[in-house]
């Protein structure tokens, strides 16, 4: 395993580690078969009738624009699959409801050790799933609202849900779980606590959570996941009209998931650049992905 694999490795011990404190206290380059890629339809949306209110905003459970917003989930649990991801829109706030099924097949009655974060700078909550959880039946959802794509991502063999704002606008979360049946609700609304998200880079094939634009220093780290089929992505980097970095990362090809990668920049240009993050063709020319005008030392 390499530094970066290594460090994310860590780091996912650790979040399982704070998790189970606070329960106890409490390279070929082909270009990807669009066909693999799966999109579950959202829930028909829902408003408060007049005089009620928003489920998603009901209750005295608090909103958070940063940080780590909710350490739950049971020790002993049974929750193995993701089954289905469901979207509900209020007058001011969404839900995200996520289902889950045991080893049996059957819907779960719990859900075990979960993460759940929100990245102010991407707009982005994510969801760190319990290691029991191995399997999903949904890739990515599409919304219309405040929640504009939710990806099922799979890295280092550990799955893990990106929910992303919609672009430009601040969001704060919280969230819960449920038992018999098993689900994960988060709720989410838009916030004046942070500033505009610059927002991840997002193509048909890939999603390029770092780095951002802008000013960037060496080494610097690309975080992305790629559509499920896959078997490579392409990383490039670009200045003064000359590519100076053209490296291959090498993908297992899983079709339940979006695949999410690590690699790491150790040197290269100064002055602008133009990363490029996705698939390309036989003769290694872009085909599909994100570019990123970098500003680098």
């Amino acid at each position: 395993m390499d530094s970066v694999g290594t460090l994310r490795a860590m780091q996912r011990w650790w979040m399982v580690v704070a998790l189970a404190l606070v329960v106890s206290a409490c390279t070929n380059d082909s270009e990807p078969d669009p066909s693999t890629t799966t999109t579950a339809p959202a829930a028909p949306p829902t408003t408060a009738a007049p005089g009620e209110v928003d489920a998603c905003i009901s209750g005295d459970l608090p909103f958070e624009s940063e940080g780590l917003v909710a350490a739950i989930g049971e020790t002993d649990a049974d929750a193995t699959r993701v089954t289905q991801v469901r979207w509900e829109q209020g007058s001011v706030c969404e839900r995200l409801i996520i289902d889950f099924a045991s080893e049996a097949g059957a819907p779960a009655t719990a859900l075990g050790l979960t993460g759940v974060t929100v990245i102010p700078s991407e707009g982005v909550v994510r969801v760190d799933l319990p290691e029991e959880v191995t399997a999903t039946a949904v890739a990515d959802v599409l919304t219309d609202g405040l929640i504009s794509r939710t990806y099922v991502v799979r890295t280092d063999g550990a799955l893990g849900i990106d929910l992303h704002g919609m672009p430009g606008t601040a969001i704060a979360a919280r969230a819960f779980a449920t038992e018999s049946p098993a689900s994960l609700v988060i709720d989410v609304i838009a916030t004046d606590d942070q500033p505009e998200p610059v927002g991840a880079g997002i193509s048909n094939s890939t999603v390029l959570i770092t780095p951002l634009p802008g000013p960037a220093l060496f080494p610097f780290t690309i975080e992305a996941y790629a559509v499920p089929g896959a078997v490579s992505a392409r990383v490039q980097l670009t200045s003064g009209g000359s590519q100076v970095i053209d490296l291959s990362v090498a993908l297992d090809g899983a079709t339940d998931a979006w695949q999410g990668f690590t690699t790491m920049i150790e040197d290269g240009p100064s002055g602008e650049s133009l990363l490029f993050v996705g698939q390309v063709d036989a003769s290694k020319s872009p085909v599909d992905g994100v570019e990123v005008l970098l500003d680098l030392p």
